[in-house]
Parts: C-alpha cells; structure tokens; sequence
C-alpha cells in the first residue's frame, strides 16, 4: 500500500510538472529569411540589389519587435549563409515554433506590390495569419495589395515548400518587387514601419489563436 502511495505522488508531481511546463512554454516564432549565400535570390535590375540581403535586413528587424513583446524567435539563418529548404522546416519542425514566417522580394518586369502565400494545410489559421499580416503591412503604405495566394505562381495546387514542410501555420510574404524602383525605395524609407507591421501581424494572430 504504501509502495503505491508513493508511485501515485511521484506520477501526481510528474503530472504537475508536465502541466506547468506546457502552460509556461514560450510562444515561438521561427522567421525564415530567404535564400542566402551562394542563393543570391531575385536581383534589381541595376544588378546592385540582392534580395537575398533584403531579407535578412528584414527578418532581424522583425526579430526585434517581436522579441520585445516577450516572443521567442528562432531564425532559419543569422547570416549570409546558405541554407537548404528542407533544413529551413527541420529547424521549424525540430523547434516547434508556432508560426513560421518566411520573407522575400518579388521579381517581374512591370510587377509591383506585395502579396503573401500561405499554407493551405494549415487552412483557415494560415489564411488569418497572411490576411493579418498583410493588412498591417497596408496601412504602413504598399503600391500595390496583391492580395492572399495559395499554392504556387507556376502551380495554385501545389504550396511553396517551406509551406508545404512546415508543420504549423506558415506563410511566405513577397514584401514588394525588387525589379521595381519605387517598391524599392518604399522597402528602403519603410523597412522599421514594414517590419513592425509583420510582427503586429503576427501578435495578432497568436491573439485570435488563444481565444
């Protein structure tokens, strides 16, 4: 009798902890920015712009914001270095992160504006996810609102990859056309306005989640 009292308290305490630890457990983000390395990514037409550094320059930005909402944040890549796709979602998926936010440029001759690309797995959480984000982004001021996509710019069936991998709520966010010189300088003058209207974006969305 009391060798079960004992195992009942230890499985109680082991419980307990268990339930505190979930409760407790910090929200993640994971931030994804694209390409890098030798994956120089879209280039302006000058030849003088990577989109590869726009988006880290975005992505640590976002960092910051969220981080001082109290958010933890794990990046897919610090620096200018390569990463693979699939390693990008193992780190996601290894991480648990609640969110995965992947940033990029767009590229087309006479394209212009931002448009977002969210995981249709993931359904209606991704799409509230994009359409949050891309509203913050909006009223910072865009050329253009592209509006929320699935799927892929070659295939509306198949997603991007990083969301199609990733097994939470994910979205890829075009943040303007490098091929594009005014959405250029608006990435330029806006680049803190932009990035904190992602994070809004995102906070938002973690919000509606615990309701």
């Amino acid at each position: 009798m009391r060798r079960k009292i004992i195992i009942l308290l230890i499985l109680g305490i082991l419980l307990t902890i268990g339930i505190i630890g979930i409760n407790h457990r910090k929200v993640t983000v994971c931030l994804d920015a694209g390409h890098g390395g030798k994956d120089v990514g879209a280039i302006a037409e000058n030849g003088k712009r990577q989109e590869k550094e726009d988006n880290l320059k975005l992505v640590l930005k976002v960092k910051e914001y969220l981080e001082k909402q109290g958010i933890k944040v794990i990046l897919t890549r610090k620096e200018d270095t390569y990463v693979s796709l699939n390693k990008r979602c193992q780190i996601a998926n290894f991480r648990r992160a609640d969110i995965f936010v992947s940033m990029h440029r767009n590229s087309a001759k006479n394209g212009n504006g931002v448009e977002i690309w969210r995981s249709q797995e993931e359904g209606e959480v991704s799409e509230k996810l994009a359409k949050d984000i891309l509203e913050n982004l909006e009223k910072v001021g865009i050329q253009n609102n592209r509006g929320v996509k699935e799927g892929t710019s070659e295939d509306a069936n198949i997603d991007y990859f990083v969301n199609r991998n990733t097994k939470m709520p994910s979205c890829l966010v075009e943040l303007g056309f490098i091929t594009n010189e005014k959405d250029n300088q608006l990435f330029d003058e806006k680049l803190g306005q932009y990035a904190e209207a992602i994070a809004k974006g995102i906070l938002q969305n973690l919000e509606k989640k615990k309701k």
